[in-house]
């Protein structure tokens, strides 16, 4: 980074606001393509809350910013690819090996097996329904009619044109399901498919987003991230950290962006103000955004910015939801109760949905083992283990835990399943744990919500985009950060 005491003032052709994996990729595009970029970013570490950061020789996902991201540690990657192939970054990933997605029953202490096509969309379509219709209804419904119908509904909804799906974005699930498919016991299948994956609240998911979802995924091996030198999501990020420096790019970290400049309709540059409260000018015609959309305003004088998209980044923000994490070192892995074998692994993917007696049993998080999916998650002959719960805004009616005890009371009912009911030895195993508290927005609580998204190119400021996960665009969870990157350089190219 060049010196900031020097005069205040530094010109680039492009100024990336946030070190998340959409800013580093939008940076490592630009640069790849002859511009002179800088990424400025108030914390002194990169990626947002697709990252994360040592603890304990350990790593540690998602936790270290309030902002935009959360999720899994294997992804679909498609854009990511693409993306870094625009770059000229080299991303290690390899393919997700997980045999099998087990759903645990929290109130009935039972567990099923769901094959791992129910993500991949591999296998013999048939006996794949088959089986998610023995685990979802029991063997008494699953009847020739219902996996008929559960499969002409996925065949439907997976084979959709892209006029059909955008045109669908606004209708709520469990109103297509009572318009378009007739039997009962189909619907709680697919309802109960979205909310193991997760879509929840199922019933009001968007039956345009599902179908754009199952689209740009399914029939796609997710992978995982395999960094030689970091681990977790934080090996996501490395790669384009490494490309950025290694062209000279201009990081300007511990440098909080106070203001997005605009002059006549067009950006001019970024305020940022650093911890000592310097102040630093930022020139450029270029400014891509990777913070939330509704906090656009808080940069820029909101008259200057389209209502639309003010009210459509508004619409996203009202489905934020908090993320708990219950983190541990373990020393060994745990003995499963039911059939005394130590945990395998085959099936890193453990979901938890609760709802005694319910049709339909809502998801209430889950738990896995990042180093099962990353090698250098843990140290050598330990395991890490993550147990989580995304707060559904449904408590009191009202948005998030106001208080840390209840916070910590609703994570604890999934840590009293995996204690008492699932495990024998689980305590016997943990060497360290710590609870993780992370903030509203998280982007799995509104990626398959009905509502439409704003846009990543501002229409009336000229050279302003907004490419973050609160973007209208397709790509799959993480994937869909690098879409949005793209969508903006190239955009951005298309302009000269």
């Amino acid at each position: 980074m060049r010196d900031p005491t020097a005069n205040g003032t530094a010109d680039y052709d492009a100024v990336v606001v946030g070190a998340s994996l959409a800013g580093l990729a939008a940076a490592a595009i630009l640069s790849n393509r002859g511009h002179h970029v800088a990424v400025v970013d108030q914390l002194g570490y990169p990626g947002g809350k697709v990252g994360g950061l040592p603890f304990r020789d350990y790593w540690l996902d998602w936790g270290h910013r309030d902002g935009h991201g959360i999720g899994d540690l294997a992804f679909i990657a498609p854009h990511i690819r693409a993306a870094a192939e625009a770059a000229g970054v080299t991303v290690n990933l390899r393919p997700f090996t997980g045999e099998c997605i087990r759903v645990h029953w929290l109130h009935e202490g039972r567990t099923s097996e769901l094959p791992g096509e129910l993500v991949t969309a591999g296998g013999d379509p048939l006996e794949r329904v088959r089986a998610l219709c023995h685990a979802f209804v029991g063997e008494a419904e699953t009847t020739d009619a219902t996996v008929e119908a559960v499969l002409d509904a996925q065949t439907r909804l997976g084979t959709m044109d892209d006029a059909e799906a955008w045109r669908l974005v606004t209708v709520k699930m469990g109103d297509w399901l009572r318009q378009n498919v007739g039997n009962a016991a189909a619907s709680r299948v697919i309802l109960q498919t979205l909310e193991t994956i997760p879509f929840t609240p199922a019933e009001e998911a968007s039956v345009g987003r599902y179908a754009l979802f199952m689209r740009s995924a399914f029939g796609e091996t997710p992978v995982v991230a395999d960094d030689p030198d970091v681990g977790g999501v934080q090996g996501l990020i490395a790669p384009w950290m490494r490309v950025l420096e290694e062209r000279g790019c201009d990081l300007w970290f511990e440098w909080k962006p106070m203001e997005i400049v605009t002059h006549d309709g067009r950006v001019t540059g970024v305020v940022a103000r650093s911890m000592h409260s310097l102040v630093q000018l930022l020139r450029a015609p270029v400014v891509i955004s990777t913070r939330p959309g509704w906090e656009l305003p808080d940069l820029v004088e909101e008259h200057v910015l389209p209502r639309s998209f003010v009210a459509a980044a508004r619409d996203v923000r009202s489905f934020g939801a908090d993320v708990l994490c219950w983190w541990a070192g373990l020393q060994r892995l745990p003995t499963r109760r039911a059939d005394g074998a130590v945990e395998d692994h085959s099936s890193p993917w453990q979901r938890i949905l609760s709802g005694a007696g319910a049709a339909v049993h809502r998801a209430h998080g889950g738990f896995m083992y990042p180093s099962a999916f990353s090698r250098r998650s843990a140290p050598p002959d330990r395991h890490l283990l993550c147990v989580w719960l995304v707060d559904d805004g449904e408590r009191a009616g009202e948005r998030g835990w106001r208080r840390w005890a209840d916070a910590q009371a609703a994570i604890d009912t999934n840590l009293e399943y995996l204690r008492g009911s699932y495990y024998a030895d689980l305590d016997d195993c943990v060497e360290w744990s710590h609870y993780q508290w992370c903030p509203s927005p998280g982007w799995l609580s509104w990626y398959g919500k009905p509502v439409h998204r704003h846009p990543v190119e501002v229409p009336t400021v000229d050279g302003l985009y907004v490419a973050a996960s609160t973007a209208e665009g397709v790509g799959s969870f993480v994937d869909s950060e690098c879409a949005a990157a793209l969508t903006a350089c190239d955009l951005i190219a298309a302009k000269g």
